[in-house]
């Protein structure tokens, strides 16, 4: 598939306020008022501030609409959709009713730093290729036991985002929270997030807007808030690393070689020793992985990390 041309939002008239550089917030939320309120006065609070804040409430829910009817800004608005889509579904949603040249994603339990809009645009507005550019930033992620900052680098040049988000020497070397995420207006239209997987479409959708013309960047900046506390694991979390093999085998082609090992020795794996899969489960992921272009690092990680969990579990 060849990628498609990209298009420049400065161009886009037919729809945005005719700023080079409006910016329209897309917070998708569900059943959680309070949470949506903090998350929709970090994005109004802006030093650069956004054309508009829409909050997408997925599928009928009154408690949020009562929870927010107090937000008194001609910015904010309130789209709130006829049936529950899940949260990719409801992202696209507000694309499509957004006006401004450029999309911002903000999740509804997580927020901005003051500073965030004005570092990224800052940024993009010294960018020969801004019309095609995807801008993360440093996100701080709060888990309840430690605070960490990431990711530790952007992406280098040439560097695909598969092997960005994958073959990495360190935790949280290479991250792209959708959170941090601003991009074109346009290229969000065109290359919507996928509603039809049951995980990893965030990574999905980054491998889509890489081979529609997409460039990946990162304002290193620590500019963004996430709620990264553990929820309460599902019935199914034992299997989830099949699903999650599944996809990876799905999107070989495009994560490329090294990225593919990398990814079924690091994720995948560390989500069947998670799940308590056997050691038939543990050989069937090595094999997979060495289709692909594994890495030394990324084999020894996987042979010591079963038993790491193992001494973990005994020491509990």
């Amino acid at each position: 598939m060849r990628p498609a041309d990209p298009v420049d939002p400065r161009q886009d008239t037919a729809e945005h306020t005719g700023d080079p550089w409006s910016v329209s917030v897309v917070i998708p939320t569900r059943g959680r008022p309070e949470l949506a309120l903090a998350a929709v006065r970090s994005a109004l609070g802006q030093t650069r501030s956004p054309w508009e804040v829409l909050l997408v409430v997925d599928g009928p829910d009154p408690v949020t609409e009562e929870g927010v009817r107090d937000v008194d800004d001609p910015r904010f608005r309130l789209l709130v959709l006829p049936e529950n889509v899940g949260a990719g579904g409801a992202r696209n949603a507000g694309v499509r009713a957004a006006k401004g040249a450029w999309i911002a994603f903000l999740d509804d339990d997580d927020t901005w730093r003051p500073a965030k809009l004005e570092r990224q645009l800052a940024a993009l507005a010294s960018r020969p290729d801004a019309a095609r550019t995807v801008l993360g930033t440093g996100t701080v992620w709060h888990t309840g036991r430690a605070t960490h900052t990431w990711p530790l680098r952007a992406p280098r040049p040439g560097e695909t985002v598969g092997e960005y988000l994958f073959v990495r020497d360190r935790a949280g070397e290479g991250m792209l929270p959708t959170p941090g995420i601003l991009l074109p207006r346009a290229l969000a239209a065109t290359c919507p997030m996928p509603t039809h997987l049951r995980t990893h479409e965030e990574w999905d959708w980054m491998l889509e807007l890489e081979k529609h013309g997409a460039r990946f960047d990162v304002v290193l900046d620590p500019l963004v808030d996430v709620d990264a506390r553990p929820r309460r694991a599902s019935r199914s979390q034992g299997n989830r690393w099949r699903v999650s093999l599944a996809w990876a085998l799905d999107r070989a082609e495009d994560l490329g070689p090294r990225a593919f090992s990398a990814l079924v020795l690091t994720e995948v794996a560390r989500g069947a020793a998670q799940g308590r899969a056997g050691l038939a489960a543990h050989l069937a992921i090595a094999a997979v992985a060495l289709t692909g272009r594994p890495r030394l690092r990324d084999v020894a990680r996987f042979l010591a990390r079963p038993l790491t969990l193992r001494l973990g579990r005994g020491a509990a």
